[in-house]
């Protein structure tokens, strides 16, 4: 039972982690100088929807009660990068872009309804890890 408590915890904690660290890369890549050519259609609005929606999916995994707060978050976390970008001198703030965030924020919440709990059913699948030596 302890051995399965571990495990599970260990899972939560890394899908944790690694979600702060989807977080910071969301902001970081938000505020650089921008990679695409805005001028190549709607691939940047398709990469926000998919980097939002992959945001919402992850952190839904953990908050597995009202998520509409999680969700409106995240969309304000997206918002507030589009404001930041103002700021930059690379960038502009553009409504399009928080509109695909947002969608893609809804769009994480429902796959998330579908696959729920991830972490704790891949934590009760993980193999035992070998009791320390002492």
């Amino acid at each position: 039972m302890t051995e399965r408590r571990w495990r599970r915890f260990d899972v939560v904690r890394l899908w944790r982690g690694l979600g702060w660290l989807g977080v910071a890369l969301t902001l970081v890549v938000s505020l650089m100088p921008p990679a695409l050519d805005v001028s190549s259609g709607h691939t940047d609005k398709i990469v926000h929807l998919a980097g939002y929606a992959l945001l919402m999916f992850w952190w839904a995994q953990l908050v597995t009660r009202r998520r509409w707060r999680l969700a409106v978050a995240i969309m304000l976390f997206g918002v507030l990068i589009e404001l930041l970008q103002g700021l930059t001198p690379d960038r502009l703030p553009d409504l399009l872009d928080a509109l695909a965030n947002s969608m893609g924020v809804l769009i994480g919440w429902l796959a998330a309804r579908l696959l729920p709990n991830l972490p704790q059913y891949l934590g009760a699948r993980r193999p035992a890890l070998p009791a320390p030596h002492r």
